[in-house]
Protein backbone atom coordinates (compact mmCIF):
# COMPACT_ATOMS: atom_id res chain seq x y z
CA UNK A 1 0.00 0.00 0.00
CA UNK A 2 2.72 2.43 0.99
CA UNK A 3 4.28 1.84 -2.25
CA UNK A 4 1.14 2.41 -4.13
CA UNK A 5 0.66 5.41 -1.88
CA UNK A 6 4.29 6.70 -3.17
CA UNK A 7 4.26 5.98 -6.65
CA UNK A 8 0.48 7.87 -6.87
CA UNK A 9 2.02 10.75 -4.87
CA UNK A 10 5.28 10.69 -7.56
CA UNK A 11 2.98 10.79 -10.54
CA UNK A 12 0.60 13.56 -8.84
CA UNK A 13 3.92 15.68 -8.51
CA UNK A 14 4.76 15.03 -12.59
CA UNK A 15 1.26 15.86 -13.52
CA UNK A 16 1.73 19.20 -11.70
CA UNK A 17 5.22 20.11 -12.56
CA UNK A 18 4.59 19.64 -15.94
CA UNK A 19 1.34 21.48 -15.87
CA UNK A 20 3.19 24.40 -13.84
CA UNK A 21 5.96 24.13 -16.94
CA UNK A 22 3.67 24.26 -19.67
CA UNK A 23 1.81 27.34 -18.21
CA UNK A 24 4.87 28.82 -18.24
CA UNK A 25 6.00 27.67 -21.77
CA UNK A 26 3.12 28.33 -23.24
CA UNK A 27 3.75 31.84 -24.40
CA UNK A 28 6.86 31.24 -26.16
CA UNK A 29 5.86 27.62 -27.80
CA UNK A 30 2.14 30.04 -28.90
CA UNK A 31 5.18 32.78 -29.93
CA UNK A 32 7.45 29.79 -32.10
CA UNK A 33 4.28 28.35 -33.41
CA UNK A 34 2.82 31.28 -35.42
CA UNK A 35 6.64 32.10 -36.41
CA UNK A 36 6.91 28.98 -37.80
CA UNK A 37 3.58 29.15 -39.91
CA UNK A 38 4.49 33.10 -40.69
CA UNK A 39 8.21 31.85 -42.23
CA UNK A 40 6.10 30.68 -45.17
CA UNK A 41 4.57 33.85 -46.09
CA UNK A 42 7.37 36.37 -45.16
CA UNK A 43 9.40 35.28 -47.93
CA UNK A 44 7.09 37.52 -49.99
CA UNK A 45 7.08 41.11 -50.06
CA UNK A 46 4.18 42.98 -48.43
CA UNK A 47 3.03 45.60 -51.23
CA UNK A 48 0.87 47.45 -48.80
CA UNK A 49 3.70 47.78 -45.92
CA UNK A 50 3.27 51.43 -45.42
CA UNK A 51 -0.31 51.46 -44.44
CA UNK A 52 -0.99 48.26 -42.53
CA UNK A 53 -3.02 49.32 -39.47
CA UNK A 54 -2.69 47.02 -36.79
CA UNK A 55 -6.51 46.96 -34.82
CA UNK A 56 -7.26 44.83 -31.82
CA UNK A 57 -9.64 44.42 -28.90
CA UNK A 58 -9.28 46.97 -25.77
CA UNK A 59 -6.68 44.63 -23.33
CA UNK A 60 -8.14 43.21 -20.39
CA UNK A 61 -7.00 44.96 -17.02
CA UNK A 62 -7.64 43.99 -13.44
CA UNK A 63 -10.24 41.84 -14.83
CA UNK A 64 -12.24 44.80 -17.18
CA UNK A 65 -12.25 44.43 -20.85
CA UNK A 66 -13.23 48.19 -21.30
CA UNK A 67 -11.34 50.81 -20.12
CA UNK A 68 -8.58 54.00 -20.81
CA UNK A 69 -5.94 51.78 -19.15
CA UNK A 70 -7.01 48.80 -21.49
CA UNK A 71 -6.49 50.70 -24.08
CA UNK A 72 -3.22 51.70 -23.81
CA UNK A 73 -2.46 48.44 -22.76
CA UNK A 74 -3.13 47.66 -26.22
CA UNK A 75 -1.46 50.05 -27.92
CA UNK A 76 1.73 49.02 -26.09
CA UNK A 77 1.38 45.63 -27.74
CA UNK A 78 1.30 46.88 -30.91
CA UNK A 79 -2.01 48.09 -31.73
CA UNK A 80 -2.40 51.10 -34.06
CA UNK A 81 -6.26 51.61 -33.71
CA UNK A 82 -8.23 49.57 -30.75
CA UNK A 83 -11.70 48.69 -30.71
CA UNK A 84 -13.86 49.11 -27.34
CA UNK A 85 -17.19 48.03 -27.01
CA UNK A 86 -20.05 50.90 -27.12
CA UNK A 87 -23.33 51.42 -24.65
CA UNK A 88 -25.49 54.41 -23.04
CA UNK A 89 -26.29 55.27 -20.15
CA UNK A 90 -30.12 56.45 -19.70
CA UNK A 91 -29.05 60.05 -20.09
CA UNK A 92 -27.20 59.38 -23.79
CA UNK A 93 -23.77 59.41 -22.24
CA UNK A 94 -21.61 57.08 -24.22
CA UNK A 95 -19.95 54.39 -21.81
CA UNK A 96 -17.78 51.95 -22.85
CA UNK A 97 -19.04 48.29 -21.62
CA UNK A 98 -20.16 44.63 -23.15
CA UNK A 99 -22.97 44.69 -20.71
CA UNK A 100 -25.80 47.94 -20.57
CA UNK A 101 -26.36 46.42 -16.91
CA UNK A 102 -22.96 48.15 -16.10
CA UNK A 103 -23.23 51.29 -17.64
CA UNK A 104 -23.46 53.46 -14.68
CA UNK A 105 -20.12 52.02 -13.55
CA UNK A 106 -18.15 51.78 -16.83
CA UNK A 107 -15.88 54.58 -17.82
CA UNK A 108 -17.25 57.02 -19.97
CA UNK A 109 -16.22 57.44 -23.90
CA UNK A 110 -15.12 61.02 -22.88
CA UNK A 111 -12.83 60.09 -20.28
CA UNK A 112 -11.16 57.85 -23.22
CA UNK A 113 -11.01 61.00 -25.93
CA UNK A 114 -9.61 63.27 -23.67
CA UNK A 115 -6.65 60.48 -22.86
CA UNK A 116 -6.31 59.74 -27.07
CA UNK A 117 -5.96 64.20 -27.00
CA UNK A 118 -2.79 63.88 -25.67
CA UNK A 119 0.26 63.39 -27.88
CA UNK A 120 1.91 60.08 -27.14
CA UNK A 121 -1.76 58.51 -28.78
CA UNK A 122 -2.43 61.34 -31.01
CA UNK A 123 -2.50 59.11 -33.82
CA UNK A 124 -4.40 55.97 -32.81
CA UNK A 125 -7.56 54.87 -33.77
CA UNK A 126 -11.12 54.18 -32.02
CA UNK A 127 -13.26 51.59 -32.95
CA UNK A 128 -16.76 51.73 -31.11
CA UNK A 129 -18.18 48.35 -30.96
CA UNK A 130 -22.10 48.78 -30.56
CA UNK A 131 -23.37 46.58 -28.57
CA UNK A 132 -26.61 48.78 -27.16
CA UNK A 133 -27.82 51.65 -29.12
CA UNK A 134 -29.25 55.30 -28.26
CA UNK A 135 -28.74 58.54 -29.61
CA UNK A 136 -25.98 59.51 -30.49
CA UNK A 137 -25.93 63.25 -30.32
CA UNK A 138 -23.92 63.36 -27.40
CA UNK A 139 -20.76 60.97 -29.05
CA UNK A 140 -21.26 63.32 -31.72
CA UNK A 141 -20.70 66.65 -29.06
CA UNK A 142 -17.52 64.98 -27.51
CA UNK A 143 -15.72 63.29 -30.64
CA UNK A 144 -15.83 67.39 -32.48
CA UNK A 145 -14.58 68.53 -28.81
CA UNK A 146 -12.13 66.44 -28.71
CA UNK A 147 -10.92 66.64 -32.38
CA UNK A 148 -11.34 62.62 -32.84
CA UNK A 149 -13.88 62.30 -35.69
CA UNK A 150 -11.22 61.55 -38.01
CA UNK A 151 -10.11 58.70 -36.39
CA UNK A 152 -12.75 56.86 -34.89
CA UNK A 153 -15.59 54.56 -36.35
CA UNK A 154 -18.40 52.67 -35.14
CA UNK A 155 -18.64 49.47 -35.76
CA UNK A 156 -20.43 45.90 -35.23
CA UNK A 157 -23.27 47.16 -37.73
CA UNK A 158 -25.10 44.23 -39.14
CA UNK A 159 -27.27 43.71 -42.02
CA UNK A 160 -30.32 43.46 -40.30
CA UNK A 161 -29.34 47.12 -38.22
CA UNK A 162 -28.21 49.16 -40.92
CA UNK A 163 -30.98 51.32 -40.74
CA UNK A 164 -30.25 52.07 -37.21
CA UNK A 165 -27.24 53.99 -37.85
CA UNK A 166 -27.07 56.02 -40.90
CA UNK A 167 -25.07 59.88 -41.62
CA UNK A 168 -28.36 61.27 -40.36
CA UNK A 169 -28.06 60.70 -37.18
CA UNK A 170 -23.93 60.45 -37.24
CA UNK A 171 -21.35 62.13 -37.87
CA UNK A 172 -18.67 59.73 -36.83
CA UNK A 173 -17.95 57.45 -39.19
CA UNK A 174 -19.21 53.91 -39.39
CA UNK A 175 -18.24 50.57 -41.43
CA UNK A 176 -21.12 48.05 -42.12
CA UNK A 177 -20.85 44.65 -41.75
CA UNK A 178 -20.76 43.15 -45.06
CA UNK A 179 -20.44 39.71 -47.31
CA UNK A 180 -18.66 39.73 -50.25
CA UNK A 181 -21.45 37.26 -52.60
CA UNK A 182 -20.73 35.48 -55.60
CA UNK A 183 -22.68 38.47 -57.37
CA UNK A 184 -19.67 40.71 -56.08
CA UNK A 185 -16.50 38.58 -57.12
CA UNK A 186 -18.22 38.02 -60.68
CA UNK A 187 -18.74 41.58 -61.22
CA UNK A 188 -15.07 41.77 -60.12
CA UNK A 189 -13.81 39.17 -63.24
CA UNK A 190 -16.06 40.74 -65.23
CA UNK A 191 -14.69 44.59 -64.39
CA UNK A 192 -18.17 44.98 -63.69
CA UNK A 193 -18.15 45.66 -59.99
CA UNK A 194 -19.62 48.59 -58.26
CA UNK A 195 -20.10 50.48 -54.74
CA UNK A 196 -21.92 47.99 -52.23
CA UNK A 197 -25.74 50.39 -52.74
CA UNK A 198 -25.75 49.87 -48.56
CA UNK A 199 -22.65 52.35 -48.60
CA UNK A 200 -24.46 55.50 -50.69
CA UNK A 201 -28.28 54.24 -48.70
CA UNK A 202 -27.18 54.57 -45.66
CA UNK A 203 -24.13 56.56 -45.72
CA UNK A 204 -21.53 54.60 -44.49
CA UNK A 205 -17.69 55.49 -44.51
CA UNK A 206 -17.02 52.08 -45.43
CA UNK A 207 -17.69 48.38 -45.20
CA UNK A 208 -16.42 45.91 -42.46
CA UNK A 209 -15.83 42.23 -44.36
CA UNK A 210 -14.67 38.74 -43.13
CA UNK A 211 -11.09 37.43 -43.78
CA UNK A 212 -12.90 34.58 -45.62
CA UNK A 213 -13.82 37.03 -47.95
CA UNK A 214 -10.17 38.64 -48.70
CA UNK A 215 -8.89 38.29 -52.09
CA UNK A 216 -6.55 40.31 -54.03
CA UNK A 217 -8.67 41.12 -56.21
CA UNK A 218 -11.69 41.96 -53.80
CA UNK A 219 -8.86 44.37 -52.37
CA UNK A 220 -7.80 45.92 -55.44
CA UNK A 221 -11.65 46.26 -56.57
CA UNK A 222 -13.00 48.37 -52.90
CA UNK A 223 -9.63 50.43 -52.79
CA UNK A 224 -10.31 51.45 -56.75
CA UNK A 225 -13.52 52.77 -55.65
CA UNK A 226 -11.94 54.39 -52.15
CA UNK A 227 -13.59 52.46 -49.90
CA UNK A 228 -12.24 52.30 -46.48
CA UNK A 229 -12.83 48.81 -45.16
CA UNK A 230 -11.64 46.78 -41.90
CA UNK A 231 -10.72 43.22 -42.00
CA UNK A 232 -12.30 41.31 -39.05
CA UNK A 233 -12.36 37.60 -38.70
CA UNK A 234 -9.19 37.00 -38.41
CA UNK A 235 -8.44 34.09 -36.01
CA UNK A 236 -4.84 32.60 -36.51
CA UNK A 237 -1.36 33.74 -37.72
CA UNK A 238 -2.22 32.03 -41.10
CA UNK A 239 -5.69 34.17 -41.92
CA UNK A 240 -3.33 37.60 -40.55
CA UNK A 241 0.07 36.75 -43.24
CA UNK A 242 -2.97 35.75 -46.11
CA UNK A 243 -4.63 38.97 -45.73
CA UNK A 244 -2.07 41.12 -45.72
CA UNK A 245 -0.37 39.58 -48.72
CA UNK A 246 -3.82 40.28 -50.48
CA UNK A 247 -3.20 44.18 -49.86
CA UNK A 248 -5.60 44.49 -46.81
CA UNK A 249 -4.65 47.98 -45.20
CA UNK A 250 -6.37 47.46 -41.37
CA UNK A 251 -6.81 44.33 -39.81
CA UNK A 252 -8.96 43.53 -36.78
CA UNK A 253 -6.18 40.73 -35.28
CA UNK A 254 -7.31 38.30 -32.59
CA UNK A 255 -3.76 38.30 -30.66
CA UNK A 256 -2.10 41.98 -31.13
CA UNK A 257 1.15 40.65 -29.37
CA UNK A 258 1.81 38.20 -31.62
CA UNK A 259 0.45 39.64 -34.74
CA UNK A 260 2.99 42.76 -34.48
CA UNK A 261 5.54 40.60 -33.60
CA UNK A 262 5.28 39.15 -36.97
CA UNK A 263 4.82 41.93 -38.51
CA UNK A 264 8.11 43.37 -37.30
CA UNK A 265 9.54 40.08 -38.03
CA UNK A 266 8.32 40.69 -41.98
CA UNK A 267 9.43 44.06 -42.59
CA UNK A 268 12.79 43.63 -41.10
CA UNK A 269 13.09 40.02 -43.48
CA UNK A 270 11.49 42.67 -46.30
CA UNK A 271 14.64 45.29 -45.58
CA UNK A 272 17.13 42.61 -45.35
CA UNK A 273 16.43 41.41 -48.52
CA UNK A 274 16.74 45.00 -50.09
CA UNK A 275 19.96 45.82 -48.71
CA UNK A 276 20.80 42.33 -50.31
CA UNK A 277 19.54 43.44 -53.91
CA UNK A 278 21.19 46.87 -53.28
CA UNK A 279 24.35 45.48 -52.80
CA UNK A 280 24.41 42.82 -55.34
CA UNK A 281 23.31 45.99 -57.72
CA UNK A 282 26.61 47.92 -56.34
CA UNK A 283 28.50 44.99 -56.57
CA UNK A 284 27.53 44.40 -60.85
CA UNK A 285 28.04 47.70 -61.58
CA UNK A 286 31.47 47.87 -60.24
Amino acid sequence: MKSKKRGLLIACAVIVALAVTLAIASPFIKDGIGMLIARRYIGQDLKNVDNIVLAADCAEVDGNRNSVAGVKEAVRLGADAVVVDLCFRADGTPVMTDRYEDNEAAQTVEELFREMNGEKYKDVKIYLNIVQLSTLTELNHIAVKYNMVGRTYLIGIDESHYSLVTSDSTIVPFLLKYKITQKDTQAIADGKFSAPECIAKYGAGGLEIDADDVSAEVVTALNDFGIPFIVSGIESTSDFCKVLLNGAGTVYVNDIESCAKVLDNWISAMQQRYSLSVEQSIKNEE
